[in-house]
């Protein structure tokens, strides 16, 4: 796959792997030394090229008005994701011995299913789009497809890229790899559960269909 050149992805400010792993220490859980750092390298190239100086900056939203959260930010879904996804492959792992599975794609793969959103979120392309929809088209990119491009340019491995793309609606037209959909539906539960709990904006709440009725906010 092609990528950047390694000593662009290397050249990762101090402050700035700090941060990415201080919002995400779950990377440190990565086995696999190389991918743990293809992790960092990823989502420093996608804060460089966004508004964000850090993952806890990015708005706390499903997509952008809907799924809103009241409180917290992009870190704390993606930290959720990863815990459910990695309990789920746990679990089996616990019952079913046999069973093949890579944990280790599974983690890296939920912490950087929503790697896209510095792109999604940016006001300015949210502002752009919302200008000349009809030029733009909106959004020009959603932010699993930016994600997708995102890890494959960093040299992350294409299952990586396959659930970036795949834990969203792209995902619903291609089959999809065993490791995206344990990584899809640990993301759909918490947003639903997240909701459900009253945690969302109820007015964001439109694609959850009629079978939801979200718990008052405390």
């Amino acid at each position: 796959m092609p990528s950047l050149p390694p000593a662009i992805l290397a050249d990762i400010p101090a402050t700035l792997r700090a941060n990415i792993l201080a919002d995400l220490p779950e990377i440190m859980d990565i086995q696999d030394h190389g991918l743990r750092e293809q992790v960092i390298a990823a989502w420093a190239l996608s804060l460089r090229d966004s508004p964000f100086s850090r993952i806890s900056d990015i708005p706390g939203e499903g997509a952008p008005n809907h799924f809103v959260l009241r409180q917290g930010t992009q870190e704390m879904h993606l930290r959720g994701v990863a815990h459910l996804a990695v309990g789920v492959v746990d679990e089996f792992l616990r019952n079913f011995p046999g069973v093949e599975v890579d944990r280790d794609i599974v983690l890296a793969g939920a912490l950087c299913h929503d790697i896209g959103k510095c792109w999604e979120c940016d006001p300015a392309n949210q502002a752009r789009w919302q200008a000349r929809p009809d030029k733009t088209g909106y959004p020009s990119l959603r932010h699993s497809v930016y994600g997708a491009h995102i890890c494959l340019a960093a040299g992350l491995p294409e299952a990586i890229a396959h659930i970036a793309l795949g834990h969203s609606m792209e995902g619903a037209h291609i089959a999809l790899s065993t490791e995206c959909m344990i990584v899809r539906w640990a993301d759909n539960s918490w947003w639903y559960s997240a909701a459900a709990l009253g945690l969302c904006q109820p007015d964001t709440l439109a694609a959850a269909g009629g079978m939801m009725s979200p718990r008052p906010a405390a």
